[in-house]
């Protein structure tokens, strides 16, 4: 049942039937991040129902952390899995909602106050709508992160006088029949699980809205292990989703050239190396160009933001090539065997 109120700028708060949502996350080894989520939580203008945190077998002190923070709040259930990836933690959590709207975040996230708030307004002023997809920013505090984003954030496009990136499970309102009916989130892929789901979305017959203001700040990695980790795994289960098309030929295209360059520069004449750096300043240039509008930066994209961002990018190229020898040789194993830390 959609909301049958429509809502306004000042009496959204009052007015919203905010007893037809629950607020689903999936968690898994969280406990040093995971206050500001919680606190981030506990501050929306516009309180769920009930809210369902799923841990995926926490060997931390995740659950603690949870049973502490919400210890004497009874719409708060905490559900365990002794060993479940983010799709199957988000399954678990739905199946147990009571509610047929379902706002979906991931931990490692902040919320703006007003994120459930502004992702429930196309529902309450639709009824037809079906989802609503909201957006997600970085959390920039240093130029190297100012850097990561522009390397490897997804670009955010113009809509209204916001941004929406998108789409993602960390800033997602949908009804549980939907979901139900879209096969729910694959269950055996440690990512991209939700690329999937998104896909099946995209292609069914959903009315599907735009909330660019119900916002979560995201925590991108910090340093070099944690974009070499992520990107890895996001390599081998991207070739394990069946999804890795676009990216890996792409990249495999662009070496292939830039070996034949160098091979021309070893054998044939050395300006051909004049060829094969104009390709990267271009690729490091189109990259910048099209995250830099929608980010919020603080330090200026010179030379040397330029020299960063092309080093950040050859990295992950690396990471994405150590992820398909792991999928070559590691493809037939069980994906908890695959890597012995949580991503």
């Amino acid at each position: 049942m959609v909301p049958s109120v429509v809502l306004t700028e000042t009496n959204a708060l009052q007015t919203l039937e905010a007893s037809l949502v629950t607020l689903i996350a999936p968690v898994r080894n969280e406990a040093d991040s995971l206050l500001d989520f919680l606190e981030s939580i506990a501050r929306q203008t516009v309180r769920p129902s009930e809210i369902i945190i799923a841990d995926g077998g926490s060997v931390d002190g995740t659950k603690a952390l949870i049973r502490e923070f919400f210890a004497a709040n009874s719409s708060v259930r905490l559900i365990e899995d002794s060993d479940a990836f983010p799709g199957r933690a988000r399954n678990l959590a739905i199946e147990n909602a009571q509610t047929d709207w379902i706002a979906m975040t991931d931990a490692g996230t902040v919320l703006e106050p007003d994120w459930l708030e502004n992702l429930l307004r196309p529902a309450a002023r639709d009824r037809e709508v079906d989802a609503v997809l909201g957006s997600y920013e970085p959390i920039l505090s240093s130029f190297l992160q100012e850097c990561l984003a522009l390397a490897f954030v997804p670009p955010a496009r113009p809509m209204g006088d916001s941004y929406l990136r998108g789409p993602s499970t960390a800033s997602l309102l949908i009804k549980k029949s939907v979901w139900n009916e879209l096969g729910r989130f694959p269950e055996h892929l440690r990512a991209c699980e939700d690329l999937i789901f998104f896909a099946k979305l995209n292609s069914a017959s959903k009315r599907v809205a735009f909330a660019p203001r119900a916002v979560v700040r995201w925590n991108i990695p910090s340093n070099a292990a944690g974009v070499f980790k992520r990107f890895r795994a996001y390599s081998l289960y991207t070739l394990k989703a069946g999804l890795g098309r676009q990216w890996h030929l792409a990249v495999g295209r662009m070496y292939l050239v830039g070996t034949v360059l160098l091979g021309l520069a070893v054998f044939h004449h050395w300006g051909w190396l004049l060829l094969l750096l104009a390709g990267l300043v271009l690729r490091v240039h189109r990259t910048i160009r099209a995250r830099r509008p929608s980010l919020k930066l603080t330090h200026t994209i010179g030379p040397h933001a330029y020299l960063v961002v092309g080093i950040i990018l050859v990295w992950i190229d690396l990471a994405a090539f150590v992820g398909f020898v792991d999928y070559l040789f590691k493809g037939r194993l069980d994906d908890r065997n695959a890597f012995s830390e949580n991503v």
